[in-house]
């Protein structure tokens, strides 16, 4: 026979409860099992208040916000190539212009 790890009540054979917190081989009475349950929802329910403090969650504005920067630079980018490129061309086209006329 196994007992409960809490009151120490002599538990039968199909009787028990797997602790919530301590796992498989810690057995618990439908009592305690019940009070160990509420005072981990408690437990967590205290910790979900401060799940965000510790580390810094972003928010979707902030993510747009980012999205949209790096959008910007790739279309500056992109435009400073194609006037690099025209210019080439057109300084080529004034050098063939010249040479033409020389």
């Amino acid at each position: 026979m196994k007992e409960c790890v809490e009151c120490g009540k002599k538990l039968r054979i199909i009787e028990g409860y797997r602790h919530p917190v301590m796992g498989k081989d810690h057995l618990l009475c439908k009592n305690c099992f019940d009070t160990v349950s509420a005072s981990v929802e408690k437990y967590q329910e205290f910790l979900s208040q401060y799940n965000g403090f510790f580390k810094k969650e972003t928010s979707v504005t902030e993510d747009i916000q980012k999205i949209e920067k790096n959008i910007v630079k790739s279309i500056e980018k992109i435009q400073n190539r194609v006037r690099n490129i025209l210019t080439k061309k057109a300084s080529q086209n004034n050098n063939e212009v010249s040479f033409a006329f020389h």
